[in-house]
């Protein structure tokens, strides 16, 4: 990775962030234990569309700072706000992939969709947790099981369903550094918000255009969750890869830049 910006968040945590080209701004949030490298297959398309494309380590991923506080999706919502500030960053899209998506949602929430222009949502259910109201969260993640999950005793998801990446993908992972242990402290502590945190009531409150991706083989979330986000987003619309799992901006990176470029022009 190319050396990155760096801003301070208000609460006084470094945060590392790529900053490349010009036009309307793009922000890539990135999923749990990834970082701003993983968007490597769009931030070069993105740059030669005509954009100008931003994507964030969040605190405890990749370059950015790991303190001992703010291990919560609010915490990293505040500091893409943050982020937008200091970069005074308007008409945004936003591009989320599973955790980053619950941040953005999270954005929403606390700060509203003022300066943002479109959402996308990258295979990520707004509940993680089934119960009986709920049955679109984590395939196999519930109130019983959820704690020996968290501590790696008990699997969860349906891990047969991803597809074998392309070399492709496997190249890329190499470079970015891979995907940090889900049990790494203190990504322990953030996992745990994240799976019990419930952005359900945001969904109806989206006021921007909303793109709903996700995996025909998902292993993580079934397909009517997708289903319900994007219907119940005001100006929602879904698009299922037939050959992706959790991580379709990956493993069909070509198609998904086409439709993504398509819908930043819509």
């Amino acid at each position: 990775m190319s050396a990155p910006k760096q801003f301070t968040t208000s609460d006084g945590v470094s945060i590392a962030y790529s900053d490349q080209g010009a036009g309307p701004a793009v922000l890539l949030l990135h999923g749990f234990g990834c970082n701003r490298a993983h968007w490597a297959f769009q931030q070069g398309a993105l740059e030669q569309a005509g954009y100008r494309v931003l994507a964030m380590d969040f605190r405890f991923h990749g370059d950015s700072d790991s303190p001992d506080f703010g291990q919560r999706i609010s915490r990293l919502a505040m500091d893409v706000s943050d982020l937008i500030e200091h970069e005074q960053l308007s008409d945004i899209t936003m591009v989320g992939h599973s955790m980053g998506v619950s941040v953005g949602l999270a954005y929403l929430s606390l700060v509203g969709a003022d300066g943002l222009s479109k959402f996308v949502a990258i295979d990520q259910s707004p509940r993680i947790i089934n119960d009986p109201t709920w049955n679109w969260g984590v395939r196999g993640v519930s109130w019983p099981t959820m704690r020996a999950q968290l501590d790696g005793e008990v699997g969860w998801g349906d891990p047969g369903r991803e597809p074998v990446p392309p070399a492709s993908v496997l190249e890329m992972l190499d470079a970015a550094g891979g995907i940090v242990d889900f049990q790494a402290s203190p990504l322990a502590a953030l996992k745990l918000d994240h799976f019990v945190s419930d952005w359900s009531d945001v969904v109806p409150e989206l006021s921007v255009p909303t793109w709903v991706v996700t995996g025909a083989h998902s292993p993580s979330f079934p397909l009517e969750g997708m289903q319900w986000f994007a219907s119940t987003a005001p100006y929602g619309r879904l698009t299922v890869y037939a050959d992706s799992g959790h991580c379709p901006h990956w493993n069909e990176h070509s198609a998904f830049n086409r439709d993504l470029i398509e819908f930043l022009g819509s």
